[in-house]
Parts: structure tokens; C-alpha cells; sequence
């Protein structure tokens, strides 16, 4: 793995042109009362730092803030821990760093997202980039780590206890990876929540309760280490594959 710390104005250029930038994406979320709040942080930069000692690459400095967290996929604006940056001001910084990247040298850049409501606004950030000309030149792969676990593997490890991708909030699947990954930041505590939020189904006026079991959409009971480590292994085994297919390295 290249350092990104090692770079500077004089080699920036060079290095550059010979690797590949791996910029993680999350946000300061509240994971109910088992998990910290850098969850959707940790886990992209867990994963792009395994990927960069794979392939000659460098990890970019995480972007730490994130889209609104809503409530049937979050646990919404009730529960305390989470900082929101409007849609609009998270997309034209998006532009702005992936483009400055861009323009630096990086040619081949994979953004990793791990914040469920940021993925949206990534892809719109993107979108504004290649219609402005700002990605000329460059091969660019946008995913969230999450689009990379096949339904298979979740059958093998959590049957009908995993409830979807956006009930997934603070439960089996992120648990489990902080259990491999940072078993340090995680809790003994174990929440489940019986009635997961519906997908794609938004109600006012907000009843937290009736949305999470303090601020957990799915259910944690079901977690471990192993499941993690196996989660783990196979994002990056898939992601590896992308890259390949897309960079041609």
C-alpha cells in the first residue's frame, strides 16, 4: 500500500498517475446503543485499506459527513448522534473533491460508500461531474459496500433474520463487520427490533418508536465475528473484481 500521507506538491503528480485512489464515504450517524458513531466511516476505510495493500493504492482521507439520516432507514432526526448536510451542499462538495482529485493526476479513483442515504447524492455528484467534462480522462467505480454482498451469503448467514438493505441500520450486517473488524468500539449489547421499517415508505408525523428499538431498524442477535469476517472477505474479493474488470489492472 502507498501512503497517502507520503504525498506532497513535488511527487503528488506522479504517484498519482501510477495508482489507484480509494476514497471512502460515511457519515457521523447514531448506530443505536451497541455501535459508535463512525460506523459508516469505519467500515469503507476498513475495506479500501485492505484493497489498497492488494493493488497499488492510496486511501484518501475519509469524508466524514453525510446525507439526512431518514427515518426508514436511519431512525430519522429523533435519536441523538447523527450530523445531516443538506442533498444539495453534500453534492457540490462531492463534486468538488472528486473532481480536485481528478484534476490532480488520479486517473482511476473508487469511491466507497457506507452511508445508506448518501448513495444518491454520489451518484447525482458524479453525474454533474461527467456533464461538466470534470472526469475527462478518468475511469471512476461508485459503489456502497453493501451492492457487493450477494443475497446468497446473506441466505447462508442470517436467513430471514436480514430484513433489507435499508432496515439494515445499526443490525446484523453492520454489526457483525464492527465485531471483525473493531470489536474495540462495539457494545455487549445486543437490540433487536420486530416490526422493521417498510422500504421506500415515508410518514408524517415521525413516531421513532414505532420506526427502531432505539435507533436499531433490524435486529443485532444474530451477529458475530465470523459472519463478519465472511461479509468481510467477500466484499472485498468482489470489489477486487470490479475494480480489475473496470481499471484493467
Amino acid at each position: 500500500m502507498s501512503d497517502f500521507e507520503k504525498l506532497n506538491s513535488e511527487n503528488v503528480r506522479q504517484e498519482a498517475g501510477r495508482g489507484i485512489l480509494l476514497l471512502p464515504v460515511g457519515s457521523v450517524e447514531q448506530h443505536g446503543p451497541h455501535l459508535p458513531l463512525t460506523v459508516d466511516v469505519e467500515i469503507p476505510v476498513r475495506i479500501s485499506a485492505a484493497i489498497a495493500e492488494r493493488v497499488k493504492g492510496f486511501v484518501a482521507p475519509s469524508i466524514f459527513y453525510g446525507a439526512r439520516s431518514l427515518p426508514q432507514s436511519g431512525g430519522g432526526p429523533e435519536i441523538p448522534g447523527t450530523i445531516r448536510v443538506r442533498g444539495s451542499v453534500l453534492t457540490d462538495y462531492l463534486k468538488d473533491v472528486i473532481s480536485g482529485y481528478v484534476s490532480m493526476g488520479f486517473r482511476s479513483v473508487v469511491i466507497l460508500n457506507g452511508h445508506y442515504e448518501n448513495e444518491s447524492f454520489l451518484f447525482e455528484a458524479l453525474e454533474l461531474c461527467r456533464q461538466e467534462g470534470r472526469l475527462d480522462g478518468a475511469r471512476i467505480v461508485a459503489l456502497s459496500w453493501w451492492s457487493l454482498v450477494p443475497q446468497a451469503l446473506l441466505d447462508k448467514l442470517f436467513g430471514d433474520r436480514f430484513t433489507g438493505w435499508h432496515a439494515e441500520h445499526a443490525s446484523v450486517c453492520e454489526t457483525s463487520l464492527m465485531l471483525h473488524l473493531r470489536q474495540d468500539l462495539v457494545g455487549a449489547e445486543r437490540v433487536d427490533n420486530v416490526t422493521p421499517p417498510r422500504s421506500g415508505i415515508y410518514t408524517f408525523p415521525i413516531e421513532a418508536s414505532k420506526i427502531s428499538n432505539r435507533g436499531v431498524l433490524g435486529n443485532t442477535s444474530s451477529s458475530s465475528a465470523e459472519n463478519g469476517r465472511e461479509l468481510f472477505e467477500e466484499i472485498c474479493s468482489q470489489l477486487l473484481s470490479v475494480i480489475r474488470e473496470h481499471m484493467r489492472v
